[in-house]
């Protein structure tokens, strides 16, 4: 976007305020799309909702075909009312509670389970429908992404999924297959986030179909779909990332290797999230003050890691830009307002010589940006904005100071 736009709404808006680019996030989102379908047609995107829940944004994923995979009661809800039909989301997670199973059977979604607790749980509930509840099991394949270690959830000790080793995903689907509550619709996986090399994808993928071709031998169970979750990574700070159109033409390679030798082609079904609105999310801030000190400079900025998480929580690099200055560079730190010394958002960055009242852009920040945010230290969440061309929309409101306290109460031993 450019930058005499970014600095119009942020006057009008105020900051930290969080800019998403419209036209950037349908473009993403087709061209994922597109590369796989034009290579495999039996395709499906289910865009991961937990990467930005604006029903703005879900609005216009959804009027360009894309499905919903969601893993909370509270994104379950958003992606209906945005306008997902229930039998296009998938709900994963790794602990539903009994209310959003029901919620999960109302809607018509399918019940991606991740334990035998869980199944069984989901076949009690279900025992009071009138209808079968359509269910996948997620899979963890003991695959090795290659990414940061709190966001890789493939490998043999992460939290999520029944194991395809020692049989105990082959277990899952034979107990499933007995029960006259449940129908067994698919299998999933998802390996991990922001992952930069293609060959975890293909080993995984590639380890999923030995499962799949097990399952139909063994059990006779022809699964409809296949779901490889997401994961695809963006580009950050430079350097060679796979695009989409790289991952599809490797990925469906496989596929139809299988394929060949099965007779089998089940959809292909896949969860990008930080690919579609990542790139597509800038958060306008202003430096309050600058600090020179006998070892660094500070630009101490009016929001921190309640804004934006990732560069406290997962040492995440965002680049970082003076939209109100061009000359006389120097290395400053980007710092927070919060009282954590780890509130940094950009360390040792060469910037414009930068003033008390200087709008900044922080980059690439549409994807688990707002929605990793929060209220500490007392502080309000940000409004969002969404560009078309010159034009910007407001999508959501900033919260005010009551909103830090609506939902308390004082007893009334303590007034």
């Amino acid at each position: 976007m450019d930058s005499s736009i970014l600095l119009k709404i942020a006057k009008k808006y105020k900051t930290p305020v969080y800019v998403y680019d419209e036209e950037r996030i349908r473009k993403n989102f087709r061209d994922y799309l597109l590369a796989f379908r034009s290579r495999y047609p039996k395709t499906k995107v289910y865009y991961a909702l937990k990467a930005n829940t604006n029903l703005a944004i879900l609005r216009l994923l959804r009027q360009e075909g894309a499905c919903a995979d969601v893993v909370s009661g509270g994104e379950l809800k958003a992606a209906l009312k945005a306008g997902f039909d229930g039998k296009d989301i998938i709900y994963s997670n790794n602990a539903k509670t009994i209310e959003e199973i029901n919620q999960a059977i109302k809607s018509g979604a399918i019940l991606n389970i991740d334990s035998m607790d869980e199944l069984n749980r989901i076949h009690e509930i279900a025992k009071t429908k009138n209808k079968k509840t359509p269910i996948s099991f997620r899979v963890n394949p003991s695959i090795d992404p290659k990414t940061h270690p709190k966001i890789s959830t493939g490998m043999k000790d992460s939290k999520f999924g029944i194991h395809i080793e020692n049989n105990l995903a082959f277990k899952a689907y034979r107990f499933a297959a007995e029960l006259e509550t449940v129908e067994i619709k698919g299998v999933h996986m998802h390996i991990g986030s922001q992952i930069t090399d293609i060959k975890p994808f293909l080993e995984a993928t590639d380890k999923l179909m030995e499962f799949v071709k097990k399952l139909e031998a063994e059990l006779e169970i022809r699964l409809e779909y296949i779901d490889i979750g997401g994961g695809l990574g963006i580009n950050y700070e430079g350097g060679d990332v796979p695009t989409p159109d790289e991952l599809a033409a490797e990925l469906v390679q496989v596929l139809e290797r299988w394929s060949h030798r099965t007779g089998y082609e089940p959809q292909l079904w896949l969860e990008p999230g930080r690919y579609v609105v990542g790139n597509a999310g800038i958060l306008l801030c202003e430096a309050q003050s600058v600090k020179e000190t006998p070892y660094k400079n500070y630009i101490n900025l009016d929001c921190g890691f309640n804004t934006l998480l990732r560069p406290a929580m997962y040492g995440s690099y965002h680049k970082i830009a003076n939209l109100s200055a061009k000359e006389n560079n120097r290395n400053y730190d980007v710092v927070g307002n919060i009282c954590e010394s780890g509130d940094i958002l950009g360390s040792n960055r060469s910037l414009p010589e930068t003033k008390a009242g200087d709008i900044l852009a922080i980059y690439d920040v549409g994807a688990y940006g707002f929605s990793m945010s929060s209220q500490y230290n007392s502080r309000p969440r940000p409004p969002e904005v969404l560009v078309w061309g010159h034009s910007a929309e407001l999508i959501r409101e900033r919260e005010d100071l009551n909103d830090l306290f609506n939902k308390q109460n004082i007893p009334d031993d303590l007034l």
